[in-house]
């Protein structure tokens, strides 16, 4: 629920930086916190008050670098995605290291190829998708993966996991698609009017 505010945030940053908004973008993005927040609701959304607070901090920062990043010019090919990782990375070494973080056991294979799959899909492929996102749609369509993300996670827990949905959660994913078609084709279901220019 708390990172489904980045596109909320996105929207918000986009105005502070100049970035025309539209009305049906900041529509499609109440509607897809809504289904969010309806999807979860089944639990009672409690937990670490701070956790929460740096989930949102998490989730701010993520969208003021994303719009900020479609404003600067960036390193081209995969080099932006590099650094970015590489960063991180040196960010959570350190971290780890001051926390007392140790590696107790090898990894089993398992866990070697899951974290391959997770370092080729996760970072590398989806982070320059993203990359490419931002610097050529609006931020309320490359923050929308934010909605689509849970939508993905529960179909793939009804196909793979022999999970079942209530009444509610499937309305919810309704819903949650209803804010993606709204935020990404929104501009051609509900067009800006034509710019007429009087005659001189």
């Amino acid at each position: 629920v708390m990172v489904a505010t980045v596109p909320l945030f996105a929207m918000c940053f986009s105005r502070l930086f100049g970035i025309q908004t539209r009305w049906i973008e900041w529509v499609g993005i109440a509607v897809g916190l809504v289904g969010i927040i309806l999807l979860n609701s089944g639990g009672h959304l409690g937990g670490n008050p701070w956790g929460a607070v740096m989930i949102l901090i998490g989730s701010l920062s993520w969208a003021f670098g994303s719009v900020w990043g479609s404003r600067i010019t960036l390193p081209s090919g995969m080099m932006a995605g590099a650094v970015e990782m590489l960063t991180a990375g040196a960010v959570l070494l350190v971290a780890s290291a001051l926390s007392g973080e140790k590696l107790t056991a090898a990894p089993t294979l398992q866990g070697f190829l899951a974290l391959g799959y997770l370092s080729l899909f996760g970072s590398v492929i989806a982070i320059n998708a993203y990359m490419y996102l931002i610097r050529n749609v609006t931020p309320a369509i490359a923050t929308s993966y934010a909605y689509v993300n849970p939508v993905v996670a529960v179909l793939l827990g009804i196909s793979f996991g022999g999970e079942s949905l209530t009444s509610r959660e499937w309305l919810a994913l309704g819903v949650i698609i209803l804010a993606v078609v709204l935020v990404t084709l929104g501009k051609y279901l509900f067009p800006a009017p034509p710019d007429v220019k009087p005659c001189q």
